[in-house]
């Protein structure tokens, strides 16, 4: 089995993805090769022993390149092909834009290479939180009130913050936290919008909740069941979770057993599964939740397709790291048979008919 990690890309989230690469490698058994997109999505054939620290500062590695239909990647140095590789699976650990958006997907679907993780729908609308939201409410998933704003709007985001002090704004395709601010007035609203828009051309406003919990839940298909993992809750050091909290707080960022009530815990789990089913979702994904402790009503805040370090911390008390990749391959290879079987030719007379020729 040869097993190909991508990690890396063009996305504020880089840093983050390095770190899931690496990590990564501890999951999946055979042979590893590595590939790293950098922040101008250069890709390269990285050594298994690089540490996060070593992408800081490399070179002379040779770039990859995925040969469409062939299952193949190709180490090429100058303009000359010094390596064929056969893979069997792709595992994508790209966060953000380039490669949790659906692009790798996309790229492993043009090479008929099975991928870990979501496939396009899934991972473009997920990444997207105005779009996510409207899939989930159709799904009669609650999901806490919002409206999207583009940057020409802005006299709506102060309507509508003016009706609901305080409001979150969140720029609408950006993960870990980044770009995302807590506004309890007009000239709050009014910077964060500002730094929202510096990131993305659609920025989301919702209604603030003023005393709430959160709760972090994994779902994955194992032998063709969807099934959940343990629940954790962050522990924020401020109002909202910062970008500071998930990576720069260690251990004290999670509090991996939390007090969750029964019909709490079977609440989580029952909207993970729907989510999970709704969107179509594939691989192993996280749901965030919010708890609005003034009204008892649980909410689906976001979902991530690739989850830092694959969500691994939530199925550890389940699986060790070799029977979590395992479970993750195989469905993959599943999920690609399947979609092998579907027709992908439709035989007709177009191309000899009249209306073709000159």
């Amino acid at each position: 089995m040869n097993t190909l990690i991508v990690y890396g890309g063009k996305s504020c989230e880089h840093d983050i993805s390095i770190i899931t690469g690496c990590l990564a490698k501890g999951y999946f058994g055979g042979n590893i090769y590595c590939a790293y997109f950098n922040k101008n999505n250069q890709l390269y054939l990285v050594p298994n022993n690089f540490t996060p620290k070593n992408h800081l500062n490399f070179c002379k590695l040779p770039t990859v390149v995925f040969a469409n239909g062939l299952k193949q990647i190709w180490a090429v140095k100058g303009r000359i092909v010094t390596k064929k590789i056969d893979v069997d699976v792709v595992v994508n650990c790209c966060h953000g834009k380039n490669g949790e958006d659906g692009a790798l997907k996309g790229l492993c679907q043009m090479a008929n290479l099975p991928m870990v993780g979501s496939g396009l729908f899934a991972s473009s609308i997920c990444l997207d939180k105005v779009l996510c939201k409207r899939m989930l409410k159709s799904c009669r998933v609650p999901v806490v009130d919002g409206i999207a704003v583009s940057s020409k709007q802005r006299s709506q985001a102060l309507d509508y913050a003016s009706k609901c002090w305080p409001v979150v704004v969140k720029p609408s395709t950006l993960g870990s936290s980044i770009g995302i601010s807590l506004c309890n007035d007009a000239l709050q609203l009014k910077n964060a919008l500002d730094l929202a828009f510096s990131f993305d051309n659609v920025v989301l406003v919702e209604r603030g909740l003023a005393d709430f919990a959160e709760f972090n839940c994994s779902a994955m298909l194992v032998d063709g069941v969807v099934q959940t993992s343990a629940i954790d809750s962050p522990l924020r050091g401020q109002q909202i979770l910062s970008f500071a909290d998930k990576y720069q707080r260690g251990e004290k960022f999670q509090n991996p057993h939390p007090v969750v009530p029964k019909t709490l815990q079977n609440k989580i789990e029952m909207l993970a599964k729907r989510v999970y089913n709704c969107l179509r979702c594939s691989g192993v994904v996280r749901v965030d939740f919010l708890l609005d402790n003034a009204t008892n009503k649980l909410y689906v805040n976001e979902v991530n397709t690739i989850p830092g370090s694959l969500a691994y911390g939530l199925w550890q008390h389940k699986y060790t790291q070799q029977q979590f990749g395992a479970v993750l391959v195989r469905s993959a290879i599943q999920q690609s048979l399947d979609e092998q079987k579907l027709c992908t030719n439709f035989q007709s007379d177009v191309l000899t008919s009249p209306i073709c020729k000159k």
